[in-house]
């Protein structure tokens, strides 16, 4: 493997580890705020939803929506089995 395709992987694995921290900040965090999320990731707005979107398939907000409506598909259940 060459010097900068080792480099380029670097750099990828890291910023998929600050993605993964993102993804983590909104499901812990009630509001929604992109820009800090995204200087959280040291990238701007536009790059964090490009890179988020590539990284996970769809927008933050659209990635906090389905976690939210799975989370109470799971309690609705837990619910029913009582």
């Amino acid at each position: 493997m060459c010097l900068s395709l080792k480099a380029a992987a670097h750099e990828h694995f890291r910023e998929l580890a600050l993605l993964r921290r993102a993804r983590d900040r909104i499901d812990r965090e009630p509001a929604l705020d992109v820009e800090a999320l995204a200087r959280g990731a040291g990238m701007t707005a536009a790059q964090f939803l490009r890179r988020f979107r590539d990284a996970y398939g769809q927008s933050p907000h659209a990635y906090r929506r389905a976690a939210l409506a799975a989370r109470t598909l799971t309690f609705d259940r837990v619910l029913e089995t009582r």
